[in-house]
Formats: structure tokens, C-alpha cells, sequence
């Protein structure tokens, strides 16, 4: 995930968000890969770092508040900022191949706080965010994280279905809002991305 496929992305998902006809969106990557997370290898001085930084907190918001339903269709790898963004997908289906990790503690990255526990419960967060290790489709199945365990050959079908699902439901939007509102999800996402923000500027040394 470098910045053109975040600003990519973000685009697709303001362009698709203003359209009518769009019932509701799915998020996949190949059948091998969902996403591999940020791109480390990217060429950008500092001060891109730290805007790059800002673009994911950014696509995490505008997955999490989009106005229809959204589902993650997850093969293979899901990790880092691939996991945030299933994360912050409405539901999440994953094949026998999908591969879960959250390894920002490996880097001091202070991510993975704001939606995890409220698909996983307090405890699995703990686990998945300070261990940084990597949970199969079973493991993440059981803890909450993937809503539906699929076939390969199903993943996109049965991702497309739940998306028609929810939004032949007048109310699935309203309930959407009511539940982020009482478990305070746009309150933890700001003060995450705040706090990512801020590590990001003094890792690169542009604060004080």
C-alpha cells in the first residue's frame, strides 16, 4: 500500500459513494493477497512519510463512515494496514488461506487500538496487537474477526451477497451509525490517528 494506491482507493471510494446506483462495496486484493500493508520500500523523504501516514488514517475513516454497506473479501496475507482497513469494513469474509496480523508493535507504530477490540473483544486484541503474530482463517474465524469462512471459490460471491443483504435493509445504515455511536468508534479512531500522526512526525524527526 503506497500513497498512488491509497489516493487510488480513497478516490474509488468518494466517486463510488456518490453514485446512486452503487448499492454497496467490496474490498479485495488478489487470491493470494488481500494486502501486504504499507509499502516500506516506498521512495518518500520525510515529510511524505508523515503525509502517507495521514492518508491511511484517512482511508480507515472513509472505509468505516462510508454511507452504504461494506464487506472485506479477504484471501492470503491481510496484514497491517490491510488488516485496519477489513478492520474497518462493516463485515469481513475470508477463505481457508487468509493470514491475519497486526504488526505494528514489532515497529512502536501505535495502530490497531481503535476498531480491533470491537470486533474481537479486549482480551484477542491484546494478543493479536502486543504479540504482533499472525492468525489463520480458523483462529480468526473463532475470535470474531472474520463474520463468514468460506471456499476460494465462494470469497467473492458470498462478499457480494452480504453487501445486497444489508443494503436491501432500509435500516442497516441507521443501525451502522447507532452502533459506532455506543461503542464510541469515531472517538477512538480520531485519537488513534492522532496519536499515529504524532509518532509518525517524531520518527522522522519533524517535531520537537
Amino acid at each position: 500500500m503506497n500513497t498512488p494506491l491509497l489516493e487510488a482507493l480513497m478516490a474509488e471510494l468518494r466517486a463510488s459513494a456518490a453514485d446512486d446506483a452503487v448499492a454497496g462495496v467490496v474490498i479485495t486484493g488478489s487470491d493470494r493477497c488481500f494486502s501486504a500493508g504499507a509499502d516500506v520500500g516506498e521512495d518518500i523523504d520525510k515529510a511524505g512519510a508523515v503525509a502517507r501516514m495521514e492518508l491511511f488514517g484517512r482511508l480507515y475513516e472513509l472505509v468505516a463512515t462510508y454511507p452504504r454497506p461494506t464487506v472485506a473479501a479477504i484471501a492470503g496475507w491481510c496484514i497491517g494496514g490491510g488488516a485496519e482497513v477489513a478492520a474497518a469494513c462493516d463485515l469481513r469474509v475470508g477463505t481457508p488461506s487468509a493470514s491475519i496480523r497486526f504488526p505494528a508493535a514489532v515497529y512502536g507504530v501505535p495502530a490497531g487500538s481503535a476498531r480491533l477490540p470491537l470486533l474481537v473483544g479486549l482480551s484477542h486484541a491484546k494478543d493479536l496487537l502486543m504479540t504482533a503474530r499472525t492468525v489463520g482463517a480458523e483462529e480468526a474465524y473463532r475470535m470474531g474477526f472474520l463474520n463468514r469462512l468460506v471456499a476460494e471459490e465462494q470469497l467473492l460471491g458470498e462478499a457480494a451477497n452480504l453487501a445486497v443483504v444489508m443494503a436491501s435493509n432500509a435500516g442497516a445504515i441507521t443501525q451502522k451509525r447507532a452502533l459506532d455511536e455506543a461503542t464510541g468508534l469515531p472517538a477512538r479512531a480520531a485519537a488513534e490517528n492522532r496519536a499515529l500522526l504524532r509518532w509518525q512526525a517524531e520518527a522522522k524527526g519533524l517535531m520537537g
